[in-house]
């Protein structure tokens, strides 16, 4: 069975928020992360900012290939 490293399910939460929420995709997760950082879940709170970053690297690179 199959178990995606952290780094890969960041990747894979950042790219279907991309796909689905397009710019809300960072603000999204990082709200996530706020609302994880205030129930005193920082790891959570970090792996969420972690999306969020990616997400807009995404976004960035979509947009540099659109241009």
């Amino acid at each position: 069975m199959w178990m995606p490293t952290e780094d890969e399910a960041v990747e894979m939460f950042a790219r279907h928020l991309v796909a689905r929420h397009r710019a809300g995709a960072s603000p999204r997760a990082r709200q996530k992360a706020e609302s994880l950082k205030s129930q005193g879940d920082l790891r959570g709170h970090q792996i969420w900012n972690a999306v969020a970053d990616t997400a807009e690297r995404l976004r960035q690179g979509n947009r540099q290939t659109t241009h």
